[in-house]
């Protein structure tokens, strides 16, 4: 195991932190609650699923010098309701929803920022780089991806962005005790984001992972996005997304392969209404594929979920999107998917996908989602599926 320091840096910070609230100075520190149930409900043609989950992250973020704060977090997931394959103990004829029974250190880091302008965070930390495509915290399952690593971020001008990261260790969603629930070894991440005024913000980056344990997910990724919106006449505007990157093999990956992807988006947009167009291709090349596993892959090509890791024959991802919120008491948003998905290989079919999702806060800090996607296969890739959830989440 490299680099087992930076783990042990996450336990000195949450001693760090703990040291003054046990000595009775913690009137400065601010408490960290986020508690979530979820009931969840996955069909598909072979096997079903039923979770109903409660996920409770509780911390504290304590002062402890000028400029220097520390943070402790742990998270719980249980599982009241746990007619599920949960993705690490098998579970004969249901479906997996990869929502393990969890108790553990989920957050432990010191964040140094001598100014508005420089700061550097070590220990283990969440990670969310631009829209979390390809390093997120996989917010939406129960148990969160973390880092155990050390991220510096500098702002030489109020629109420019640059933000570095070494990890050593990523804590991933189903937990230390799957074979794939912690990857060890070397990743570096690297982004420059920069506003560019009426043409949009645009941001270059680059990911490179080399694994001790999951070798095959070893790879170099270097991309840019621009992404901007431009009023057409008062009340409305036009919004637009383009994107590009090239992965290829890295590290210890045995294989070699040198693979694309792409996204172009262009919409339209009010104070309460937005729809757009988006094409995004994930290329294969029969064997390989573009791979985001860092990233949070729910809410890209799908809220089912049945499109997880891209196969060798790639994906193409046509898609209409739309949200509207409503001006009611109480103020709710709709919004809503339409996909149609081919391979990159062939331009074969691989179905198609419909999602509706329902979002309002109910009263202060608590939030209420409903959702239902549906996957309609058009290969033997994928079965037929049909994910609903209902959850209410509470932030103080």
């Amino acid at each position: 195991m490299r680099n087992h320091s930076l783990t042990v840096l996450a336990g000195i910070g949450a001693a760090a932190v703990a040291a003054p609230v046990l000595a009775g100075e913690a009137s400065t520190g601010t408490l960290i609650l986020d508690a979530r149930a979820r009931l969840e409900h996955f069909d598909t043609t072979s096997a079903d699923a039923t979770a109903g989950s409660v996920r409770v992250r509780l911390g504290w973020k304590q002062p402890l010098a000028k400029g220097l704060t520390g943070l402790v977090e742990l998270e719980a997931v249980g599982a009241p309701i746990d007619d599920y394959a949960d993705g690490v103990h098998p579970s004969p004829g249901r479906a997996v929803i990869p929502d393990p029974e969890i108790l553990e250190l989920n957050r432990a880091s010191l964040t140094w920022e001598p100014s508005r302008r420089l700061g550097a965070e070590i220990g283990r930390q969440r990670i969310i780089l631009g829209n979390s495509r390809y390093v997120g915290n996989i917010g939406w399952r129960e148990n969160e991806q973390t880092f155990d690593g050390v991220r510096f971020w500098a702002k030489p001008n109020p629109g420019v962005t640059v933000t570095y990261a070494y990890v050593s260790r990523v804590n991933r969603p189903l937990g230390t005790k799957s074979p794939q629930g912690v990857w060890r070894g070397d990743v570096h991440l690297a982004q420059i984001e920069t506003d560019l005024g009426a043409i949009g913000k645009a941001s270059v980056f680059a990911l490179l992972t080399d694994f001790d344990n999951a070798a095959s997910q070893s790879t170099q990724t270097l991309g840019a996005r621009l992404a901007g919106a431009r009023a057409i006449r008062p009340g409305l505007s036009a919004t637009w997304e383009l994107e590009h990157a090239r992965q290829g093999d890295h590290g210890a990956n045995p294989q070699r392969f040198s693979v694309n992807y792409d996204q172009a988006s262009i919409g339209l947009k009010t104070a309460q209404t937005q729809a757009a167009l988006v094409v995004e291709r994930l290329e294969g090349d029969g064997v390989h594929a573009f791979q985001t596993p860092l990233g949070s892959l729910h809410g890209f090509q799908g809220r089912s979920d049945v499109i997880g890791a891209t196969p060798g024959v790639g994906v193409r991802d046509v898609f209409l999107r739309g949200a509207h919120s409503f001006r009611t008491k109480v103020p709710v948003k709709l919004s809503g998917e339409l996909h149609q998905f081919n391979t990159t290989v062939g331009d074969d079919r691989l179905g198609r996908e419909v999602d509706i999702v329902i979002a309002a806060p109910v009263a202060k800090g608590w939030s209420l989602e409903a959702g239902l996607a549906r996957f309609d296969s058009a290969a033997r890739l994928y079965p037929d599926a049909t994910r609903a959830w209902l959850s209410l989440e509470f932030k103080l």
